[in-house]
């Protein structure tokens, strides 16, 4: 932990007279302290420290003291024959395979229906350059059924339907004539009140 408080004192964080004095008491801390300023300064290159014989045969000293310990092998892991010899393996090996099968088998199909579609798509545009890209109209100009269940007396036949674009066309002419009329009379009125 001194060693930490110690590496962010160097970098100017955590500064406190306490850590100040304990540094220097300690012969440990202000080894460390070069030890850093060291790194730092060969990290930095801001020096030109060479690593000579001593320090070599210092790591080497300290890597043959180091202890090697070996790992027990406590279980060991399944060879790959035992593995696919498993039943487990056998039963997935049994529900995969349909399944890859018809997962192959919907590829191809997707791949083939999209490659009419694309095929086609390709051939109509080219033919009908004429047709609009958006019709607001029915094709057949006639009104269709919303429910299953809707009556029949109620629906319109094409009878009814020139009968009432008859009437509207009548009611519109009505109103032409007596727009005029009354224009016409509004007209002569006036000349009369003019002279």
């Amino acid at each position: 932990m001194q060693k930490e408080l110690l590496s962010a004192y160097i970098d100017g964080e955590q500064v406190n007279y306490e850590l100040t004095e304990k540094l220097c008491q300690n012969a440990e801390l202000q080894e460390s302290w070069a030890n850093f300023h060291t790194i730092r300064s060969v990290m930095r290159q801001e020096t030109n420290v060479f690593l000579g014989a001593d320090f070599t045969a210092k790591m080497e000293s300290l890597i043959a003291a180091e202890e090697i310990q070996a790992a027990e092998v406590t279980e060991s892991q399944p060879l790959p024959q035992e593995v696919e010899n498993s039943p487990f393996m056998q039963k997935l090996k049994a529900w995969f395979m349909p399944m890859t099968q018809v997962a192959v088998a919907a590829g191809v199909c997707l791949v083939a229906v999209l490659g009419v579609q694309s095929f086609n798509a390709k051939s109509t545009v080219q033919n009908a350059a004429d047709t609009p890209v958006l019709q607001t109209l029915p094709f057949n100009n006639g009104v269709q059924e919303v429910s299953y269940n809707a009556p029949s007396k109620d629906v319109i036949t094409t009878e009814q339907l020139e009968q009432k674009n008859k009437r509207i066309g009548a009611m519109l002419q009505s109103y032409e004539l007596q727009r005029r009329v009354y224009a016409d009379s509004m007209n002569l009125g006036q000349n009369h009140s003019n002279r």
